[in-house]
């Protein structure tokens, strides 16, 4: 992620809500609106479907707007991330869903009206970053893109689409724990990954992220990329295979040590800047929590400094 750089005076703000999302209230509401307003010209609007955060972001750099805050979850963010990538707009990000992922790898408060209030400080005083996004398919995404394990778990989430953080969480955590017991472990592999200008490798699953942890569970990270960093490259933790005499292993060492990495089926590769994961058969495919849908080969490249970012 580049130096802070002053790119012009932010005076027009968009703020983008998901009424939606899981953390999203709003007397919350109310108070980040009143403390936006009275630093900035604000427009306020809330999204109606899925998409539409794209779309709206797009056009805000043709209506002379600034900086697009988002009020939600990491799935809104992403496509406001896919409205502005390209653009002098700069993004803003509040705590709005169940895991908040690049809020919390940006530093910023889970509190909704602090991470306001820092963010409003943050844009008046011009500190605005470069930010490198990883691109899955022509599809931008901020923090993750899976092909395999967590994917399929999305893939659960989205039929049940639980609405509270506490159901979002047990889903979650059921929706993984079925998906490598019964789809993952002792699978054969049927992924070719290659990454960069290396030899192709196989794979169960693959999974490419830009920050540590990759995710969380509650308040605990699942450290799948342990070397991750917003300010690299992409980083890849494949599995060759996925032993189910193992699996309590890895999960122990994904929620601490990080000791997975070297393990004997894992292939993980640090600062890289482009994955092509192939099949003869459909496998899932998820971006930061959004699901793409099923797929026979999959092209992932970093496209750096991509985006500004109000941090």
């Amino acid at each position: 992620m580049g130096y802070c750089v002053p790119v012009r005076r932010i005076e027009r703000v968009l703020l983008i809500v998901n009424p939606v999302a899981r953390t999203v209230s709003r007397p919350v509401l109310a108070v980040i609106e009143k403390a936006l307003s009275a630093d900035f010209d604000l427009q306020v609007l809330e999204t109606v479907d899925r998409g539409h955060a794209t779309e709206v972001a797009r056009d805000a750099a043709g209506q002379g707007i600034d900086l697009v805050v988002v009020f939600s979850g990491d799935g809104t963010i992403n496509e406001v991330v896919n409205g502005l990538a390209g653009t002098d707009v700069a993004l803003g990000v509040l705590p709005g869903g169940a895991t908040n992922i690049l809020v919390r790898a940006l530093r910023l408060s889970l509190d909704p009206v602090e991470a306001a209030g820092v963010l409003i400080g943050k844009a008046l005083d011009g500190e605005v970053r470069r930010l490198h996004l990883g691109v899955a398919d022509g599809r931008f995404f901020a923090v993750n893109c899976g092909a395999g394990i967590d994917a399929a778990a999305m893939k659960r989430l989205d039929a049940k689409f639980p609405r509270s953080k506490e159901a979002f969480e047990r889903a979650a955590f059921l929706a993984v724990v079925r998906a490598a017991l019964a789809t993952y472990a002792g699978k054969a592999p049927d992924l070719t990954v290659r990454v960069d200008d290396g030899e192709p490798f196989p794979s169960v699953s693959v999974l490419i992220g830009r920050t540590d942890p990759y995710t969380y569970y509650k308040e605990r990270g699942l450290r799948i990329t342990p070397r991750a960093s917003l300010e690299k490259g992409l980083d890849v933790l494949s599995a060759r295979k996925l032993p189910r005499r193992r699996l309590l292993r890895i999960a122990w060492q994904i929620f601490g040590s990080a000791r997975h990495v070297g393990g004997r089926d894992i292939d993980y590769l640090h600062d890289v800047s482009r994955v092509v994961v192939e099949s003869e058969r459909p496998f899932p495919v998820q971006v930061d929590g959004d699901v793409l849908g099923d797929r026979t080969s999959l092209e992932v490249g970093l496209a750096r400094d991509a985006i500004w970012v109000v941090a």
